[in-house]
């Protein structure tokens, strides 16, 4: 080989270098990403056993009670049956898995615990966004039911569609607006004095 190639050779990075330095770069957002991916599996094996699915049917049930209280206490005539469905003499409504904050709870929760910050803002930023999405589920149970009753045609879009989007979108905002905030207070020099 020529010196000139020799020399060449020298000067291109090697694939090995490039692969090297662009997991460096990008370390923070794959641990981020390994450390959600995880707590998401997690999630989803703890519902898979029996004493899982159990936690959730109270969670439905609870949410089944509170929201039953609220329509009693707005006037209408409902009344709760088999622990999850409310009924009404103009619409009847059951609570079932996937009609609770549960899950959009816990991928909040799990991209705060997978983001590096200090155990304490995470452990608000949990409470406070599990707190947020519990009581937004409840207005979605109780709008749900007020659009059986009075807009009946309208309920599978709002059931389907509408609402998954908003929770959706309430999780990635809860989520930001937590990241955004703690990144501001580690930054402060006089929120640490």
């Amino acid at each position: 080989m020529t010196k000139k190639r020799k020399d060449a050779g020298r000067s291109q990075p090697s694939l090995r270098h490039e692969w090297r330095a662009w997991a460096v770069e990008k370390k923070p957002v794959l641990l981020f990403t390994l450390k959600f991916g995880l707590l998401v599996a997690l999630f989803y094996v703890f519902l898979a056993f029996p004493f899982g699915d159990r936690l959730l049917y109270r969670d439905l049930q609870f949410n089944a009670r509170i929201a039953d209280a609220c329509l009693r206490l707005f006037g209408q005539h409902t009344r709760l049956v088999q622990d999850v469905v409310i009924q009404s003499p103009h619409f009847t409504m059951g609570i079932r898995r996937g009609c609770d904050g549960i899950e959009p709870a816990w991928l909040v929760c799990a991209a705060m615990l997978a983001f590096p910050a200090p155990w304490r803002k995470q452990l608000l930023g949990m409470v406070v966004a599990t707190a947020i999405l519990q009581l937004l589920n409840l207005v979605r149970i109780l709008t749900l039911y007020v659009i059986g009753v009075y807009l009946p045609s309208f309920f599978n879009s709002a059931h389907l569609e509408l609402w998954p989007t908003l929770f959706i979108l309430a999780a990635i905002l809860l989520f930001l607006r937590w990241k955004e905030h703690t990144l501001v207070q580690d930054q402060d020099p006089a929120v640490h004095a």
